[in-house]
């Protein structure tokens, strides 16, 4: 079994992404798009969402609490998958993808509860 980064449950973080050409400069793709998958249960987390990459040839994208919901209790903890798919060049084309874990925690509320009295 691999070693992925584990993330906590409904816990959102930041993935920070380089995109450089063949011979290492920084890439500047002209559409550039992610996607999120449920590689555990066989489930879209999040439909493919634009990216706007800076002229560095970075980008940072912000992966949300709801993006790290558990889809099945019953597993200890599910696997993802964020693929990044890119043109360049007029016809070009660059893929990307990056696997990480979700830990299921005993009780993480769906909702945040309202603060009491």
């Amino acid at each position: 079994m691999p070693l992925y980064p584990t993330y906590n449950e409904r816990t959102d973080f930041l993935l920070e992404i380089t995109f450089v050409d063949t011979e290492g400069d920084p890439l500047v793709p002209g559409d550039c798009f992610y996607h999120i998958h449920d590689i555990t249960n066989d489930e879209e987390v999040r439909a493919w969402k634009a990216l706007t990459v800076a002229h560095t040839g970075k980008v940072t994208v912000a992966i949300e609490a709801e993006d790290l919901d558990i889809i099945d209790d019953a597993n200890v903890a599910e696997d993802r998958v964020l693929t990044v798919h890119c043109t360049y060049s007029g016809t070009k084309e660059a893929n990307e993808e990056y696997r990480f874990r979700v830990k299921n925690l005993v009780v993480v509320p769906k909702v945040v509860p309202a603060p009491g009295p």
